[in-house]
């Protein structure tokens, strides 16, 4: 498994380097084709935080864990990534899967996922509404208002439908559409 590490607020020593290639090793038993795996170290509010993103063949799977020290966060987010690749194994080869053998050829066929407990998603609500133009000043307000975690509204100076999103870090994102 190809390996990138960053951090933006430590020095991260080679120990540490070397506590996180052996965590994630263990992921290399699922995948034919050699995932890369971004790893983001850093120190965070008091907590050491450990954010993976696994990528293999254009698929992202994106993992966090929080602890005291470097090492319990690296566990907890290899423990919360490792449920979800198994959970993503065992849904692409559920016998009602429709979707393209090309995500069933993502995986090595043996590797036992039997201890997942797979319950089916399923839409349970939906709404219709009308896409209002507004500004982005407006759009913050509207997602206050409502105490949503994301707001859709149409952009009053492009015209495009966007998508306002809080983010973990307390301030907003913004997904313009085409």
């Amino acid at each position: 498994m190809k390996v990138e590490h960053k951090s933006k607020t430590l020095d991260i020593p080679p120990r540490i380097l070397a506590y996180l290639n052996d965590k994630v090793s263990r992921f290399d038993k699922f995948f034919r084709k050699e995932p890369t795996l971004g790893a983001n170290l850093n120190f965070l509010r008091g907590k050491y935080t450990c954010e993976l993103t696994l990528e293999v063949s254009g698929r992202v799977i994106k993992a966090s864990g929080q602890g005291p020290d470097m090492e319990s966060s690296i566990d907890a987010a290899c423990d919360k990534l490792d449920a979800q690749i198994r959970k993503f194994h065992a849904r692409v080869f559920r016998k009602d899967f429709k979707a393209v053998g090309e995500l069933k050829g993502l995986f090595q066929s043996e590797v036992p996922v039997e201890d997942v407990d797979e319950i089916p998603e399923r839409i349970l609500k939906r709404k219709e509404f009308e896409i209002v133009p507004m500004s982005e000043e407006e759009a913050i307000l509207q997602i206050e208002m409502l105490g949503h975690q994301f707001f859709v509204y149409r952009s009053d100076t492009s015209n495009k439908v966007c998508v306002l999103y809080k983010r973990t870090d307390g301030g907003y994102g913004l997904i313009e559409i085409d």
